[in-house]
């Protein structure tokens, strides 16, 4: 059984999946389409314009396909589906510009190896770990760079901040919760760090 504080989190993170998932649908069957049918509506509006309103609607239509790109952007980025649908190593790289684009000034490098696919279960909790690292770490440890490797059955989240002592630090509430999701979904957790050194985390799928 979990501690009730993981347990609190879990629940937590489990609504707040559910909630993105909402807003994903949202944005990409309500918004997206109906601003898709406004840029079919304006372009047989075109054929009954002068050339100068012709050109007004084509830059009208120029806009709308802008918008129209940044709404799928961000669905996809929200939705819970992302890992199964595109991937561990897309997902991950979603992740990625999602944290650079906060503007923390941290320089964030993926080495992703080519065609690495892990199931389903796994990979989504890989995914929810590496995010609550990343925040984990442009909050606490004073890097400037992080790294996440994915290859085969490993996959390694590192940064160079300050690192801690792990026989005498008492794990944060985030490192309890990476922990936690890599149980129950059979994966191996390691923390390689000391102090001034940087952090190295540690998945592999299966325990491998």
């Amino acid at each position: 059984m979990e501690p009730p504080v993981v347990e609190k989190l879990l629940t937590l993170l489990s609504e707040k999946e559910s909630e993105q998932g909402r807003v994903a649908r949202m944005l990409h069957d309500d918004a997206g389409q109906v601003l898709s049918a406004i840029g079919l509506h304006l372009e047989v509006l075109r054929s009954a314009l002068t050339a100068e309103q012709s050109e007004q609607i084509v830059e009208i239509q120029q806009l709308l396909e802008t918008v129209i790109a940044r709404i799928r952007a961000v669905s996809r980025s929200l939705h819970v589906n992302l890992v199964e649908r595109a991937g561990l190593g897309f997902a991950l790289e979603q992740l990625a510009c999602q944290a650079r684009e906060r503007g923390s000034g941290m320089m964030i490098q993926l080495h992703i190896a080519p065609g690495e696919r892990w199931p389903n279960e796994p990979a989504h909790t890989a995914y929810r770990v590496v995010g609550e690292l990343l925040d984990n770490a442009m909050r606490h440890s004073m890097a400037q760079r992080i790294e996440i490797r994915l290859q085969g059955t490993t996959l390694e989240v590192r940064d160079d901040g300050r690192g801690f002592d792990v026989d005498k630090k008492t794990a944060g509430l985030g490192l309890l919760l990476c922990r936690h999701l890599a149980r129950r979904s059979h994966l191996g957790f390691v923390i390689q760090t000391k102090i001034g050194q940087g952090t190295i985390i540690r998945l592999t799928l299966h325990g491998a």
